[in-house]
């Protein structure tokens, strides 16, 4: 479900591309000159991701689970991998690797992103 969520949030894509330029990593190279994590595709991804904080989208698994008790571990489990997948985009777009002339458009750091998450 967590995956889902990324799609709908607009951070699958940076995440992929980000999983990829790890794949091919060499000394030197930065996020900003990869494929797909442009300065513009980050910022629209960023912009998209902040948006949907508000009413996240994160899956009632109603249908899916009865227990309430298991529902509410399965809501709170997604959502930390949410969490999770941006820290690491965070901390890497804000290090040595990052190379983005300004994170200006990282508008929240990844506390922030899991107490409006309610986590």
């Amino acid at each position: 479900e967590a995956d889902k969520v990324l799609e709908t949030c607009g951070l699958s894509s940076i995440r992929t591309s980000f999983s990829q330029m790890n794949g091919v990593y060499v000394e030197g190279m930065t996020m900003a000159s990869y494929p797909g994590l442009s300065q513009t595709q980050v910022e629209m991804a960023m912009k998209e991701f902040y948006s949907s904080l508000y009413s996240p989208p994160i899956p009632s698994f109603e249908e899916m689970i009865k227990d309430p008790e298991w529902r509410k571990r399965a809501r709170s489990m997604t959502a930390m991998r949410v969490v999770e997948v941006y820290r690491e985009l965070y901390e890497a777009m804000t290090g040595d690797k990052g190379g983005y002339e300004s994170v200006a458009f990282l508008g929240h750091n990844p506390d922030q992103v899991k107490t409006l998450l309610s986590i």
